[in-house]
């Protein structure tokens, strides 16, 4: 009882200097007081950004400490996060039926408007996967049955494949990662199997590519946001193939202005967000063309959570445009023009298809 009060007084501690600090970034914003030598009234955002800078180690000590503290109170949850020493997991939101519906009638406007043969995926969250890692108590909602209504009110004619059974059929290989909410590469080349058959094409066996860890000691975003450093460090990897198409260009384009891109973002390797690796940060839409010589043009709409499938399909198409949907600002029309492609490809986390918005300018 002692120890549990003692950790009672700390957590407080912790909340009030938190607090303190909060509050003094606020005042400096109003103020545009003077700190480390700032000032001037518009220095207020300079001064907060400096008082955040140098409290950053402390905001670190101060988030382990919640964790330790919450641990030692047998609280196995830090926020929306459950941990354990297998791995971390995120409890799902839950998703709102209107948004979901209203998301699906968006995908079958645009497929109504344009008759391209399209396919859907999924992706379900690591804890519908990874239900044995949840403590005993956990009373987690799940988004399955909210994904399985949004498939049944597509259009029949779309194709979806069910990532959860994909991803449930490998659960005891490497498919998500312990530390971040995001699939493997592997996680993400079983799913591409099952999407590329139903898309007309056989897959790339995996006895094919040569897999490279580019980095093996990857703490991710679940980890971020709780500190707790008990899961094996995640591991980022890059499939090649031997005998594997080329690409000929790829670049994107960030609403604005045309660059050179990559797949692979070696910069975001030494960053807290080594999962950026993949595509880098998003943009608007990422343009490829390979030396594939069948003509076909693939559109893609996808979130993050995808990034890593992406390379899979260079296998199988000359020419691959990639919306990000979380990019969107305008209707796809202004973006590309529809009627160019042969095939369209919708793959995303549960929790994008929540957000009907994503999906609105693909109706306009």
């Amino acid at each position: 009882m002692r120890n549990k009060f003692s950790a009672w007084i700390l957590l407080l501690v912790l909340h009030m200097g938190m607090a303190w600090f909060l509050i003094a970034a606020v005042k400096l914003i109003i103020s545009g007081g003077e700190v480390n030598g700032i000032t001037g009234i518009t220095s207020g955002w300079e001064a907060a950004d400096s008082v955040v800078d140098d409290m950053l180690p402390a905001r670190d000590k101060a988030v382990r400490l919640r964790t330790d503290i919450s641990l030692a109170m047998g609280n196995e949850k830090i926020g929306d996060i459950y941990i354990s020493e297998e791995r971390l997991l995120r409890e799902p939101d839950v998703l709102d039926e209107t948004e979901v519906s209203r998301t699906a009638q968006y995908i079958n406007s645009f497929y109504r408007e344009h008759s391209i043969p399209t396919c859907i995926t999924v992706f379900p969250a690591a804890a519908e996967i990874y239900t044995d890692c949840l403590p005993e108590y956990a009373n987690v909602p799940s988004q399955l049955e909210a994904i399985d209504s949004f498939y049944e009110q597509t259009d029949a004619k779309i194709r979806t494949v069910d990532a959860n059974h994909v991803l449930s059929t490998f659960k005891d290989d490497y498919i998500y990662y312990r530390t971040d909410s995001r699939c493997t590469v592997y996680g993400t080349y079983n799913v591409y199997r099952s999407l590329i058959r139903k898309m007309g094409y056989y897959p790339v066996s995996y006895d094919s590519w040569t897999i490279s860890h580019v980095k093996n000691d990857m703490r991710g975003d679940l980890y971020q946001t709780c500190l707790y450093d008990g899961p094996t460090p995640d591991i980022l990897d890059v499939y090649t193939c031997e005998n594997s198409s080329e690409i000929l260009s790829m670049r994107s384009f960030d609403g604005e202005n045309w660059s050179d891109s990559s797949f692979y973002c070696a910069a975001a390797l030494e960053s807290e967000n080594a999962a950026e690796f993949y595509m880098g940060k998003p943009v608007l839409l990422t343009s490829i063309e390979t030396d594939v010589e069948n003509g076909k043009k693939l559109l893609v709409f996808k979130d993050t959570f995808c990034d890593s499938m992406l390379p899979f399909f260079t296998q199988h198409y000359a020419y691959i445009d990639i919306v990000d949907m979380s990019c969107i600002d305008k209707p796809i029309t202004e973006i590309v023009e529809p009627s160019d492609y042969q095939q369209v490809l919708i793959m995303c986390e549960a929790d994008s298809i929540n957000n009907s918005t994503y999906f609105s300018y693909m109706a306009e």
